[in-house]
């Protein structure tokens, strides 16, 4: 437990491309521990939540309705759909320089759209963002291999939290007429920034394949759970 936990909080301070392990033995201590580790602060987040909802203290929304369409469809949707395809969308790039930057410059103006509907604004933000995609494109592409690598390297710590803050951003529609002028928003959002961490070190450490495994373990758990408590 210890080991896991520790090699995880180092990583956290210096976010970093590594090798892939090859190490089953550690991955599956590692899968584990970040699961019961992922399950521990979303159960904190919980708590102090409905803590503060009994007291008044905060303001409660309505949140989307995953069981709209039955339990089975809900278990398909949080397993395999959402897993898979959330694992590739935010995850998937983390070991991918040039898709990484594309990544951001797309996801920046999809945020920027969610903060103003001005076009022109939009439109500008958008040529700007362009703009520093083709320069970095290019100044990349002049660059030699191990130059790149320390480019990216440099660059890495940026992309490893941004994808998780980004990644727990996008939940934030759970919550009908949530926005970040409410600091509720920190309660529907924090557990998947967390669990962005977690699911992106084991992209990292050990592949996409892992990060799936732990997003749809960890929805296993949560769905049903949900289910019994509506």
């Amino acid at each position: 437990m210890l080991e896991s936990l520790s090699a995880y909080l180092q990583y956290l301070k210096s976010p970093r491309l590594l090798v892939l392990s090859k190490d089953k033995k550690m991955l599956w201590k590692d899968l584990l521990w970040l699961l019961v580790l992922d399950i521990a602060f979303a159960t904190l987040i919980g708590v102090i939540y409905y803590t503060l909802l009994h007291f008044k203290l905060i303001r409660e929304y309505e949140e989307f309705d995953i069981f709209k369409y039955g339990f089975l469809l809900a278990m398909f949707f949080g397993v395999v759909f959402a897993p898979i395809s959330e694992e590739f969308l935010f995850r998937w790039q983390l070991r991918k320089p040039k898709w990484s930057i594309l990544f951001v410059l797309i996801s920046l103006e999809i945020v920027a759209w969610t903060f103003t509907k001005n076009d022109y604004a939009l439109f500008f933000t958008a040529i700007g963002l362009l703009l520093i995609g083709l320069t970095t494109v290019l100044v990349m592409s002049k660059l030699n291999r191990l130059k790149k690598v320390k480019v990216f390297r440099m660059y890495y710590v940026f992309l490893f939290y941004y994808t998780a803050i980004l990644f727990g951003y996008v939940h934030i529609t759970n919550a009908k007429g949530l926005t970040l002028a409410d600091p509720t928003f920190i309660f529907y959002i924090g557990s998947q920034i967390f669990g962005g961490l977690t699911m992106g070190y084991l992209r990292v450490k050990y592949g996409l394949k892992y990060g799936i495994l732990l997003h749809a373990t960890f929805n296993l758990i949560a769905v049903p759970l949900a289910w019994l408590m509506s």
